[in-house]
């Protein structure tokens, strides 16, 4: 299962992580010649307490946000593929520090996961990480699958799910 939906996001999960550590409202430089993805028409918040800037642009090299501002105020290059943004939100990722993504699905906690510990780190989880990541969590720290969520966790990583 490759999670490639985008419509739920207006950015990779890797961009926007990226966010964390950009000042607001960067004007780009020479870095934008490398520019691959371009972010426009959204509501930008930064998450550094900044007011949100309204029809937004954010520009992404390769794994970098390189460029932050208002449309007009950022150059978008013309070899950029350009994301439509319109009516929605570009923001870091959220973090939840308490998930359990084997007992998705789950009314009465483990009675349905540890049978199917197989199923569990196969479907279960990744299908419980990928819930996490549509809205909006792109860090998750699980408090109570076994030992097999670093396997999923590894398969993330590895961009096989």
């Amino acid at each position: 299962m490759k999670f490639t939906r985008s419509c739920h996001f207006a950015a990779p999960a890797a961009a926007l992580l990226a966010f964390l550590s950009l000042s607001a409202q960067t004007a780009p430089t020479a870095v934008a010649a490398k520019v691959t993805l371009a972010i426009v028409g959204g509501q930008v918040i930064d998450g550094t307490g900044a007011p949100p800037i309204s029809d937004g642009v954010v520009l992404i090299a390769g794994d970098r946000i390189v460029a932050v501002g208002r449309a007009g105020a950022v150059e978008i290059p013309r070899d950029a593929k350009v994301l439509q943004a319109g009516g929605m939100t570009v923001m870091p990722g959220l973090i939840d520090m308490h998930v359990h993504l084997g007992l998705i699905g789950s009314a009465d906690g483990g009675k349905f996961v540890q049978p199917h510990l197989d199923r569990e780190e196969r479907e279960v989880m990744p299908a419980g990480a990928r819930q996490s990541l549509m809205k909006g969590f792109t860090t998750v720290r699980d408090v109570g699958s076994p030992i097999s969520i670093v396997k999923v966790r590894d398969r993330i990583n590895r961009g096989e799910l």
